[in-house]
């Protein structure tokens, strides 16, 4: 059996912050050579402001340099859901070959005043047997 741990990596991609500039937001670089998706949870909390944020997931051959191609792309305005998360889903087989890391990048639109975090969580580890993560 293997713990919890083991087959769910949880990362805190972007900490609790108060966005009211137009500046990027770069997520944690995530290793994804033991995992076969990722999961972008983004707590989402526009004011009455309003505003929108343009969330993307880039990849990259490694930690520090992402390519500007997307694997993924979703604009948030306020949340519909109750408890304002929205996700954005990515599978291994979806990355170009020879790229290993990912991470989140957010760019708010001009007027956005919300609050944000986001998690990230790697999951469908890939085994070997008799081996340890």
């Amino acid at each position: 059996m293997h713990k919890f741990e083991q087959n769910i990596a949880v990362d805190d991609e972007i900490s609790p912050r108060i966005v009211t500039v137009t500046t990027e937001i770069d997520g944690v670089a995530l290793d994804m050579a033991k995992f076969n998706g990722v999961c972008f949870a983004i707590q989402n909390k526009l004011s009455a402001d309003g505003g929108a944020l343009t969330c993307n997931v880039a990849e990259g051959t490694n930690s520090t340099q992402f390519s500007d191609t997307f694997l993924a792309t979703v604009t948030l305005a306020a949340s519909t859901d109750a408890d304002q998360f929205d996700t954005v889903e990515i599978k291994a087989p979806e990355m170009t070959a020879g790229y290993r890391y990912v991470r989140l990048e957010v760019n708010p639109a001009a007027g956005t005043t919300t609050q944000l975090a986001a998690i990230a969580m790697r999951w469908s580890a890939r085994f070997k047997t008799g081996a340890a993560l």
